[in-house]
């Protein structure tokens, strides 16, 4: 079995995860590499896996994991999945929280038994919704911080519908 290499995208709700790990898995998939993609979410109907269904095929497997019946058996659930999917041999293993999702449980399967012998962490995409409100909840801005203080890559989505996207300090100021 050979180990897998995780990319996890992190971000807020409509920040564009989705739209990015679309474009991001075409790419690694063209490159020949095999991907399997691990959404994590915890509405009843995750929209995610209709617009991640396209890519598909011999190449690309998508999975899901539901949450919000408490964090002990998400955490099961969700390192069962990683140790499935490490059993299929892919490439890389991309990972898709919610965007209520607190990045320290990743990191806290990712140093567990058997997943720390089979996987490497990889790189953390923190996606930043540049029209995210001025004033987050305590909460949002907790997940915020955490989604952003390990990011290898902070990427601003939506920027293009900023009027003062011409100030680098406006976009500064709204990730820091």
């Amino acid at each position: 079995m050979r180990a897998g290499y995780n990319i996890f995208i992190s971000g807020g709700t409509g920040s564009g995860k989705t739209t990015f790990i679309k474009k991001y898995a075409r790419f690694l998939i063209d490159q020949g590499l095999t991907v399997g993609i691990l959404e994590n979410d915890y509405g009843a109907i995750n929209i995610d896996m209709v617009l991640l269904e396209d890519l598909m095929g011999d190449n690309c497997d998508v999975e899901m994991i539901v949450g919000g019946d408490g964090i002990i058996s998400h955490r099961r659930r969700f390192s069962t999945k990683l140790i499935s999917m490490a059993m299929t041999g892919f490439d890389r293993i991309i990972v898709e929280p919610s965007g209520i999702y607190d990045t320290d449980e990743f990191f806290d399967a990712m140093s567990e038994e058997p997943l720390c012998k089979w996987y490497t962490p990889g790189s953390l995409v923190a996606i930043v919704d540049a029209g995210m409100e001025d004033e987050l909840s305590e909460e949002s801005e907790y997940l915020l911080v955490s989604q952003t203080a390990n990011a290898g890559k902070i990427v601003l989505s939506h920027y293009q519908d900023m009027k003062d996207i011409e100030d680098p300090a406006v976009i500064k100021e709204r990730i820091l």
